[in-house]
């Protein structure tokens, strides 16, 4: 009994060192968290250029409609500066062809000195009131021309903001393209190192048990293991008999359900987030049963059901808190878990990780739901 239970002690020693082997070990869990940070960064940028783009390219449109519409009515203060002209060239040259006998019939026609005097200064306001009017209009078509040139200006100017937009855009999109690959890479590799450290520990383990039941003696059982008289050949020891090995079952893999929630600590958000470490993978994109991202993971926790509230940038945006609270939101640009109190979160690591416990990352703030 006593050999029983040591050995159960040592085989639980054995599993929990070789657990905070790979949990506290130097190995780069979140090897992949500054790459993530930086295509999130990256396309941020390249919304908020998609966005001024669309917003200088339609002040680009209506300036180039102003433009055009200053142009017609330039066109059309030329036909009218035609046609006054016009009017102007034939009303001098009749009289300058009737001379003094258009003068003549004038003074004929009129019946009394002021009637002639009326006559004369008519034609002559005529006259005038043709010059002003063409000199009115040659005035507004000037500052047409004007508003032309400034117009012509921004535009040039706002095209130019256009085309500055259009290369930060392709340069930004180039640069998510590259950082996508790239952490698609350093995930491939997280998830090999892993699975890798994974089988060495399950390797490493089974060894040193192994090891330990081997080298144990039982406590009871005694005897003569040597003696004898001085001069006489001493007799070989009476082998101790070996208890013999009971054989143990095979252990049957447990069923993976959903866990129910159990009110140990009394606060929900931690109880649920308790139910899954380690009984969930990481899966990225993931908040269903098993398999979750690190929001995904929180969001579930936070609410009870699988419906993701947001991204880490959701959860940025909330009330943060300086007195944090189990239950509340550790987070930053890259990675989110849920607190439980004394430096320690609850989270969905990585690939090959899966829900663990684990440090609050340096960095993170905290938010409440």
């Amino acid at each position: 009994m006593t050999h029983s239970k040591r050995s159960l002690t040592v085989r639980r020693a054995i599993v929990a060192g070789l657990t905070g082997l790979v949990l506290f070990s130097g190995v780069p869990t979140f090897a992949f968290a500054d790459t993530e940070s930086d295509l999130s960064a990256a396309r941020a940028q390249l919304e908020a250029i998609g966005r001024q783009s669309e917003q200088i390219t339609g002040e680009l449109a209506e300036l180039t409609g102003d433009l055009e519409r200053t142009r017609g009515e330039i066109d059309q203060k030329n036909s009218e500066i035609a046609e006054r002209q016009g009017l102007l060239s034939t009303f001098v040259s009749s009289e300058y062809k009737g001379g003094l006998a258009g003068l003549l019939e004038i003074v004929m026609a009129s019946e009394s000195f002021d009637q002639l005097v009326s006559s004369v200064t008519y034609m002559n306001k005529v006259a005038n009131t043709q010059a002003e009017t063409i000199s009115e209009v040659k005035t507004l078509k000037q500052e047409l021309t004007d508003k032309q040139a400034e117009q012509e200006k921004n535009v040039q100017a706002t095209q130019k903001k256009v085309d500055e937009l259009n290369e930060q855009r392709a340069s930004a999109s180039s640069l998510v393209n590259s950082l996508d690959a790239k952490l698609q890479e350093e995930l491939a590799a997280e998830a090999a190192a892993n699975a890798a450290l994974q089988q060495g520990l399950n390797a490493g383990s089974s060894e040193q048990i192994q090891d330990v039941e081997n080298t144990e003696t039982p406590d009871s059982g005694t005897g003569n293991q040597g003696g004898g008289t001085q001069g006489e050949t001493p007799s070989q020891p009476t082998p101790t008999p070996q208890p013999q090995p009971q054989p143990q079952p095979q252990p049957q893999p447990e069923p993976d359900p959903e866990p129910g929630y159990n009110p140990g600590t009394g606060n929900a958000i931690v109880d649920r987030a308790y139910s899954w470490v380690g009984k969930a993978d990481y899966v990225w994109g993931a908040c269903s049963p098993g398999q979750f991202d690190c929001s995904g993971f929180v969001s579930y926790c936070l609410t009870g059901s699988y419906t993701r509230l947001g991204t880490t940038y959701t959860f940025l945006g909330w009330p943060r808190v300086s007195n944090p609270q189990p239950g509340d939101v550790a987070v930053n640009s890259g990675h989110c878990g849920i607190y439980i109190g004394n430096g320690q979160m609850i989270h969905a690591a990585t690939y090959g990780v899966g829900v663990v416990v684990g440090p609050v990352q340096s960095g993170m703030v905290f938010v409440r739901y």
